[in-house]
């Protein structure tokens, strides 16, 4: 019997040695990677709303648009998924859903980030962030939803702070300890 992606995926996380994943934005570059030996895929939230628009980051992409590129991605390979969720396309309660749509499509797992929206990518200057508390719902908002559909799908909660208006280092430690521990 095969794995299940979400299973699979928990257990490359829990070994000892580094997982390396290459990432992209369409189902060729995750066969080619799949192909090449890796043993998970990266979908870039920021490389879909390129090929897609042909814009940097900025919130752009929506909810349904992010699935399908998953589910595309997740059509045609069987290494595990991991893919970028932005913000969670909203509040606690859309992160619940959010977390749904991406296990219906087939993800392994995702990322949330702590921006206010709309966001900005990563790498951009000009991000700010939500409160600690909204942050700390829609985590554990991700995480009801994904127990409901899948217990081993990986929700991983992206802090911003470092790089962020007025955030830090000891600011991006302190957020992070509490994401864990809530």
């Amino acid at each position: 019997m095969k794995t299940k992606s979400t299973t699979r995926f928990q257990e490359l996380l829990k070994r000892p040695e580094l997982l390396v994943m290459s990432g992209g934005f369409s189902p060729l570059h995750a066969r080619m990677s799949e192909v090449l030996g890796y043993e998970a895929f990266f979908m870039s939230g920021s490389q879909v709303a390129a090929y897609v628009y042909g814009h940097p980051d900025v919130g752009l992409l929506g909810l349904s648009e992010m699935v399908e590129s998953v589910r595309r991605v997740t059509n045609v390979t069987d290494i595990p998924v991991f893919a970028d969720a932005d913000t969670g396309y909203g509040n606690a309660v859309n992160v619940h859903y959010t977390v749904k749509e991406y296990i219906r499509a087939g993800a392994a797992g995702l990322h949330i980030e702590d921006q206010e929206a709309p966001k900005k990518s990563g790498t951009l200057a000009g991000r700010r962030l939500i409160s600690l508390e909204e942050a700390v719902g829609k985590y554990k908002a991700a995480v009801a939803a994904k127990k409901e559909l899948d217990a081993d799908f990986v929700v991983c909660a992206r802090c911003d702070s470092m790089g962020s208006e007025g955030g830090s280092f000891n600011n991006a430690i302190e957020r992070s300890i509490r994401y864990v521990n809530e």
